[in-house]
């Protein structure tokens, strides 16, 4: 009786850590309450540096979808700026969807983010900021494929 108790016990420990660990993976399939048999949510796949234009990794076909638009225009003493992706889906039953759109200036300061869910109608953040930077930088996230940025020159006239 013994010898089967030591046995069991490097399984039950090994069964509660891959259950602790699924529970506590962050993943949006486990957050929204995903069944296990949809497909991997993006979160696990490692990315060196975001996917553009120029550069859409494995997914130059989804290129036109993923790229953040980026329109400003002058305010006061300040500026207000819209990134939106276009064409994307905002699909919860698939689920496809952009989780979050960030907003930054060219030295890498965060100036803002805006959080999505998958029912949401349309990943359109805006963003007003006090003061205008020189450069911009929009990130989006797309729990499917990844992370892409577009960058912009502020130019007033």
């Amino acid at each position: 009786m013994k010898k089967n108790c030591l046995l069991l016990i490097p399984v039950v420990l090994a069964a509660a850590a891959l259950t602790l660990s699924a529970l506590g993976s962050g993943t949006p399939s486990a957050q929204a309450g995903y069944g296990q048999s949809k497909p991997q949510i993006q979160s696990e796949y490692k990315q060196d540096k975001p996917y553009t234009r120029e550069n859409p990794g494995p997914w130059a076909a989804a290129k036109d979808k993923h790229v953040p638009e980026i329109t400003y225009e002058k305010m006061d003493m300040g500026l207000k700026v819209t990134v939106k992706v276009d064409n994307h889906p905002m699909d919860s039953q698939k689920p496809h969807y952009i989780m979050w759109i960030m907003l930054k200036d060219g030295m890498g300061k965060v100036l803002g983010r805006k959080d999505f869910v998958a029912t949401d109608p349309a990943p359109i953040a805006t963003f007003e900021l006090k003061s205008v930077p020189a450069h911009l930088q929009a990130f989006e996230r797309c729990n499917i494929h990844g992370i892409w940025m577009n960058e912009a020159k502020v130019e007033l006239k």
